[in-house]
């Protein structure tokens, strides 16, 4: 493919909003672009280039000055303000020349999370977001949330959870117990920016995770896996159990955001948040915690980046995937990514 690897008219997930905090400065590479995060006077979040124009030092070392208006340089002390622009020169007669200047990007906070537009900043729209608010909403002692930088590409994070097969393998014994592998996907366009896989059984005892809190353990339940992908790397995953029967209300249900946003070639930021209706406790949501965190720390990243090892700087298509009914989602996430990036390069 011709053109740039990325996605560019997209936000992108830079971090959770309380990661910036008033009066500091964030580094972060997005997509290659090395960036640097800081929220002006208003506490409004703002994002440069992270790179002076006059000796390239990175502005994420330097300070947060003028009560927010500007970032000094650490190196010659250069001011830039939130739009890219040099408004500070202490050096000869302060003089500005017009090249001094660092490009600004566009970012919006909503529901906990700061998101990045990779395109020119004119084009950004927010009507792009998706809705997160019912995950923001969750009670603290029901969250668990956490950063885990993986050596793969994004898109293989993608395959993973738009394929939760997985689960009764890799996961077997606590989240997977092969209810899902039994059972059919449903596959939902949901546009060319979005796509829906839903997996659903009946009659099943739920995974050790989920039976443990039913109402009645051990009897058969209604189960359902529920996955939304958004361009470029963005999932809203449901998954939950009732009794067999009975309405999902009277279930236990989870709510999980799996945010996969591209560092370079072969690297990416994966911010995981995990919400439920159940055990809203804050012993019990330490009890829960560390078992979302070995599925995720000890299980799903060692598995990415060993495929990643496996296939290297090679084409995922030119290696001739195999392809099974689970991977239906995962494969209209990849179609519909490359026809937009296509369709951005074309223009």
């Amino acid at each position: 493919m011709s053109g740039d690897r990325w996605l560019r008219q997209a936000w992108y997930v830079a971090g959770f909003a309380d990661e910036l905090a008033p009066g500091g400065l964030l580094a972060r590479t997005l997509l290659d672009e090395p960036l640097v995060f800081f929220r002006d006077a208003t506490g409004v979040p703002r994002a440069l280039q992270d790179r002076c124009p006059h000796r390239f030092a990175p502005l994420s070392a330097g300070t947060l000055c003028d009560g927010g208006a500007a970032v000094q340089c650490p190196y010659h002390g250069l001011r830039f303000d939130a739009g890219g622009a040099c408004v500070h020169n202490p050096h000869g007669t302060g003089v500005i020349a017009k090249s001094a200047a660092v490009r600004s990007w566009a970012v919006v906070e909503r529901d906990g999370l700061l998101w990045w537009w990779a395109g020119e900043a004119a084009t950004a729209d927010a009507a792009l977001i998706p809705d997160f608010s019912e995950t923001h909403r969750a009670p603290a002692d029901a969250t668990i949330r956490g950063y885990l930088p993986t050596a793969c590409d994004y898109r293989l994070l993608a395959d993973n959870i738009l394929d939760l097969t997985h689960a009764d393998f890799l996961h077997a014994g606590s989240l997977g117990n092969g209810a899902i592998t039994r059972s059919t996907p449903t596959l939902t366009d949901l546009g060319p920016r979005s796509v829906r896989i839903v997996w659903a059984s009946s009659g099943e005892r739920a995974p050790a995770a989920f039976d443990a809190h039913l109402r009645e353990p051990g009897r058969p339940t209604d189960q359902w896996t529920d996955v939304t992908w958004t361009a470029p790397g963005v999932m809203l995953l449901r998954v939950g159990a009732t009794l067999q029967g009975e309405a999902r209300e009277q279930g236990i249900d989870t709510c999980n955001l799996h945010l996969a946003t591209p560092e370079t070639a072969g690297r990416t930021h994966y911010w995981y948040w995990s919400t439920r209706n159940f055990a809203i406790d804050p012993h019990a949501n330490a009890a829960i915690k560390p078992i979302v965190e070995f599925a995720f720390v000890q299980q799903d990243k060692p598995m990415l980046e060993a495929q990643q090892r496996r296939i290297g700087t090679a084409d995922f298509w030119s290696l001739k995937p195999v392809l099974l009914a689970s991977d239906a989602g995962a494969v209209r996430a990849r179609r519909k990514l490359d026809a937009l990036i296509a369709a951005e390069a074309a223009a």
